[in-house]
């Protein structure tokens, strides 16, 4: 009894350790990326079918109000009926309005129009994410909402993600984004504005294995995700703990440049304060039995 006991503890010991060391990880501190680095969005882009747009006329109200662009590119006003303004960006429609109006009804015209969503032009995110696919692009839509709209990051999220968008000379710009930076730290300068027509590509993790055998509750693979960074402390946990006839010594092997390689620890002086050791993906732990 006295040996299960001791084991039960030095179980919950390790497993707080391991819970420690990952808390101290999430928490550590990280150079924010500068925001001069990031690529100013213009979201002054040529409207289609499907865009709305807020129209506001100072002198004459009847026409205020958010229109739908018909998909053969036209918008239906008051006094002025159908307008073409497909390809036309929100300010050549505040000067093609301004113009129609002073010449058949106003003497001056005080045009506004913005752009509520771009229906022609969406925002597609991908990768990771609960349900990938196009959202609508509006002129205030940050990364963080685009996120949520497709319901958040799945499990199987990595480090990064990636904004690309199309740059006026028709090249293609990309952002690499550090996920924990922005969602777990919330540094508000990755928190960036989209544009229509960008594309949030959510990269995905792939898993690391380890393989643990010998005096360990649950013997057999162990799955971290690779952004987690898994240490032996935490792979003794994942496999419930060590059992009651555990020596303290713990025997990594792995294969590096074709060879294999042994590593013995003392897991326990882990627990003490030493280094912890820093696992890789098909690494095998043995945790061998005390001869006592």
């Amino acid at each position: 009894m006295k040996r299960i006991s001791a084991s039960i503890l030095s179980f919950l010991a390790i497993l707080a350790t391991a819970n420690a060391v990952a808390t101290a990880n999430a928490q550590s501190p990280s150079i924010p990326m500068p925001t001069q680095d990031l690529p100013i969005l213009s979201t002054n882009a040529p409207l289609g079918p499907r865009d709305v747009i807020e129209i506001r006329v100072l002198e004459d109200p009847s026409i205020n109000g958010p229109v739908t662009i018909t998909d053969n590119g036209q918008i239906v006003l008051n006094l002025l009926g159908k307008v073409d303004v497909n390809g036309l960006t929100p300010a050549q429609v505040e000067n093609k309005l301004k113009s129609l109006l002073e010449a058949n009804f106003f003497a001056k015209a005080t045009v506004s129009v913005q752009v509520s969503s771009y229906g022609s032009n969406p925002i597609s995110v991908l990768g990771a994410v609960q349900h990938p696919g196009k959202i609508g692009a509006s002129n205030n839509i940050t990364l963080i909402q685009a996120l949520t709209q497709v319901g958040g990051l799945s499990n199987s999220y990595g480090r990064e993600l990636y904004v690309l968008r199309t740059a006026q000379n028709g090249l293609t710009e990309q952002l690499a984004i550090d996920i924990d930076e922005l969602l777990v730290r919330g540094n508000p300068d990755l928190n960036i504005p989209l544009a229509p027509n960008d594309v949030v590509n959510v990269l995905a993790d792939t898993p690391i294995v380890v393989y643990m055998l010998g005096e360990v509750m649950k013997p057999g693979p162990v799955e971290f995700r690779r952004a987690q960074t898994p240490t032996l402390l935490q792979a003794i946990a994942g496999a419930g703990g060590q059992t009651d006839r555990a020596s303290s010594k713990a025997v990594i092997k792995r294969i590096e440049n074709g060879k294999e390689q042994t590593i013995t620890v003392n897991y326990r002086k882990i627990l003490e304060g030493s280094t912890n050791v820093v696992l890789r993906d098909n690494d095998t732990v043995w945790i061998k039995e005390s001869v006592f």
